[in-house]
């Protein structure tokens, strides 16, 4: 499982929208799906402090994504 389905199913199994886990994370309001969304796709690939901040709100251990 990729980094980006990994981000999908924490955020899917917590009841998030990919909007509300952007603005957890820091990101404006404007564009934070769009932010998560581009992480789930793999357009991007998320920094390490926002994936220790992602496992944070999912309460599970950075290495549960990026494994």
């Amino acid at each position: 499982m990729a980094i980006g389905e990994r981000i999908r199913f924490f955020r899917n199994l917590k009841g998030m929208t990919q909007k509300y886990l952007g603005m957890q994370v820091g990101f404006p309001e404007k564009t934070a799906d769009i932010r998560m969304a581009q992480y789930e796709s793999e357009a991007r690939t998320p920094k390490q402090d926002l994936v220790k901040e992602m496992a944070n709100i999912f309460d599970v251990s950075p290495r549960a994504i990026t494994v």
